[in-house]
């Protein structure tokens, strides 16, 4: 920008700020660096860390998560559990229902079936603070020898990107991930060519299935009717 209003091509440099709630940090893992860390986590850490990258919560979200709001069992007609996030960052603050991977149900279910209040917390049931988890984090950070750009908040963005290259649309990311506008969902989604020819393919049998059977169809040039 500032090289472009250098050379005269714009009358000033607009002032660029990021959505509020998100910030630049584009540190994610792979499987392989995954397991290695998850393994250096020490409690509470390693739990909480395994639901932020199988859920996509933010921080705040996991560590004020309460035992009434998680769902071991899918509800009828579903396939998995859920955790029902209460509210977010977003200024409408609705609730959303996120669902729990197998081994985040494994993960869950070692702490009993009794269980009550916050789903990580201290010993006197108050919830962890964010500056320990925080803390543990950077230490095994600094073990591993990972880049100083991997943060917490990494881990979220790795359920992102996953989902975007799943093939999950930016409005099924915006919904799992509760932010505050589609323009943040956008950028986890970049469809392969691969991924653009399963959606046409999709669409097309889609399309083939709801046409009537004695619909014409076009062949050759010539219409002809279906029989």
């Amino acid at each position: 920008m500032r090289l472009a209003h250098e050379w005269k091509e714009i009358q000033r440099v607009p002032r660029i700020r990021l959505l509020r709630g998100e910030h630049a940090r584009e540190s994610i893992l792979n499987p392989a660096q995954e397991t290695v860390y998850l393994a250096a986590c020490p409690a509470p850490l390693a739990d909480v860390a395994l639901l932020l990258l199988d859920t996509g919560l933010r921080l705040g979200e996991a560590l004020s998560l309460e035992w009434a709001q998680v769902k071991l069992e899918p509800a009828q007609g579903a396939k998995f559990g859920y955790v029902t996030v209460l509210s977010g960052k977003a200024k409408s603050k609705k609730s959303r229902n996120v669902p729990l991977s197998e081994r985040v149900v494994k993960m869950f279910g070692q702490h009993g079936p009794a269980a009550k209040g916050h789903v990580f917390h201290r010993a006197d049931g108050s919830p962890w603070p964010n500056s320990h988890l925080g803390q543990q984090h950077s230490r095994v950070r600094t073990l591993l020898k990972m880049p100083s750009d991997f943060v917490l908040h990494s881990l979220r963005h790795s359920f992102g990107t996953r989902l975007g290259e799943s093939g999950a649309d930016a409005f099924t990311i915006m919904r799992l991930m509760g932010h505050s506008t589609v323009t943040v969902s956008q950028r986890y989604v970049h469809p392969s060519p691969e991924a653009v020819e399963l959606a046409y393919e999709r669409m097309t049998a889609m399309n083939l299935r709801r046409l009537p059977t004695n619909s014409p169809t076009v062949t050759g040039g010539d219409v002809a009717v279906a029989s």
